[in-house]
């Protein structure tokens, strides 16, 4: 079999499992390494193995006891993560959680075939950096990620399901209380200028911000003089890394697919720029238009934010209700999204890019090679997507699809593509695009392999039809193609 760039495996079953069974297999595969078969129907697992038969890994010897597919690049020794998108424990738009983060029924099987790999040694790290007030304990209590590692665990595996957080807060009207682990269980890597922020002016530099923290501490991390990220050390430890975004429409990138999920390698969100502040016309890509009243919302949300890194909670009370009593305003009048939720914002963008260059080339000590450092191997979640005004609050995108590649450039040009995005109107893809030093080889017209005839062949060839026309975001309509 020749391998392609991606595969897409399509079926029309487009649910998950029940958690009950610990997402076992329906039925006795060649290869399956243990003896639990579920008594329910399990079309996910079949989906996910497909995608790697279509792949093309180890095909001589697929539907045999000895087909391992992972095994040549992963053995005995290896240390593995697998990196899903658990991005948060509810969905705000009150549709579900199965549109919301990487479903444990498609890790299973990826688990399944890495202990095949290792022969049952190695280790096996399974890890993200939600949102601050995202409940992990509850996520994966409740989806039976949690249940599932403890099966493998009885099994004797060296498994563990990692918070990568060191800053996590509960919301109490309006207000952020944060507490701080200092665990130290991040390296700090000082990008320099390897940094797409590297050309900033020193002004455009300090009007960066993320939303609900201290401007101070993102100016700490990101200024003339450097461009720091922290980054967990589980990524740095890691041989391999097994990407598991969830494809899912998103307010501040357009798309969150491949290189996105790669923000949960950070362990402190307060070292991710996401938006400058500001109208274009000043400088910002906050949003699009001159505003006073988001300039006053500005101003003070800096304020409540930076009281609540100070803890005087009290104090940064009434200044939230202000700030959003301004912003509602301004919604209200200007009828355009701010906080960089528009296709304007070229920040995130670059912040994307810029882990994605440790992804690859940073060693186990945080020092950017020459060399890709790790093999990097994507599987991404689309038997249910997400869109419209996602990450945090999608609407389920039914498609039945599980794809499967390594090129993490490459991946999100086809799945963007498909989405029905106009590639160039995508910043973190067309910041890839002319990344030249420890960026991905540029690869736009991927090659397809599927079980649809249709998703066949080079990526420009492929009928209009294959177009799944996901709904983005209210501030991408112009990204997307109608």
């Amino acid at each position: 079999m020749t391998q392609c760039d991606i595969s897409i495996y399509k079926t029309e079953k487009t649910y998950y499992p029940s958690k009950r069974e610990l997402f076992r297999p329906s039925q006795k595969y060649p290869e399956y390494i243990f003896e639990e078969i579920s008594s329910g129907e399990n079309d996910v697992y079949n989906s996910v193995r497909e995608a790697i038969h279509l792949y093309g890994y180890d095909a001589e010897h697929y539907g045999l006891e000895d087909w391992n597919p992972f095994g040549k690049f992963i053995n005995e020794t290896s240390n593995v993560l697998i990196k899903p998108n658990l991005v948060m424990d509810n969905n705000r738009s009150g549709e579900g959680t199965d549109c919301l983060f990487t479903n444990p029924s498609v890790i299973a099987p990826v688990i399944d075939y890495v202990i095949k790999a290792q022969n049952g040694k190695g280790t096996i790290t399974i890890g993200d950096a939600p949102m601050q007030e995202c409940k992990f304990d509850v996520l994966i209590r409740e989806s039976g990620l949690e249940d599932l590692v403890n099966y493998y665990k009885s099994k004797g595996i060296d498994i563990s399901l990692v918070d990568f957080r060191e800053l996590k807060s509960d919301i109490v009207m309006g207000t952020h209380k944060q507490t701080i682990d200092n665990r130290n269980s991040g390296t700090i890597i000082n990008l320099a200028e390897d940094s797409e922020f590297y050309d900033d002016s020193a002004e455009s530099l300090e009007n960066l911000r993320i939303t609900n923290y201290d401007p101070r501490r993102l100016a700490s991390h990101h200024n003339s003089e450097k461009h720091e990220y922290y980054v967990s050390n589980h990524l740095l430890a890691a041989d391999v890394v097994i990407n598991m975004p969830k494809p899912k429409t998103h307010r501040k990138a357009g798309v969150t697919i491949a290189m996105k999920n790669m923000v949960g390698i950070n362990a402190r969100k307060e070292y991710l720029p996401h938006h400058t502040i500001g109208s274009v016309e000043n400088g910002g890509d906050e949003y699009k238009h001159k505003s006073i009243l988001r300039v006053m919302s500005d101003k003070l949300y800096d304020y409540k934010n930076m009281k609540e890194g100070e803890g005087k909670y009290l104090i940064a009370r009434p200044a939230f209700f202000l700030a959003y009593g301004f912003k509602i305003l301004a919604n209200v009048i200007h009828r355009e999204p701010g906080e960089g939720s528009w296709s304007g914002n070229h920040t995130i963008s670059r912040t994307i890019n810029d882990l994605n260059k440790i992804l690859v080339y940073a060693d186990k000590n945080g020092k950017l090679c020459e060399t890709p450092q790790r093999k990097v191997v994507i599987i991404a979640d689309m038997i249910i997507s997400g869109e419209k005004e996602g990450p945090v609050m999608p609407s389920p995108k039914n498609l039945g699809v599980i794809a499967l590649g390594e090129n993490q450039l490459a991946f999100d040009y086809v799945i963007a593509s498909l989405m029905g995005a106009d590639i160039q109107k995508i910043p973190t893809i067309q910041t890839a695009l002319n990344v030249e030093k420890y960026g991905f080889s540029k690869n736009i017209n991927p090659c397809i392999s599927s079980n649809i005839k249709g998703y066949c062949g080079l990526l420009d060839d492929l009928d209009d039809d294959t177009n799944w026309r996901f709904v983005p975001s209210s501030g991408w309509k112009d990204a997307f193609i109608k």
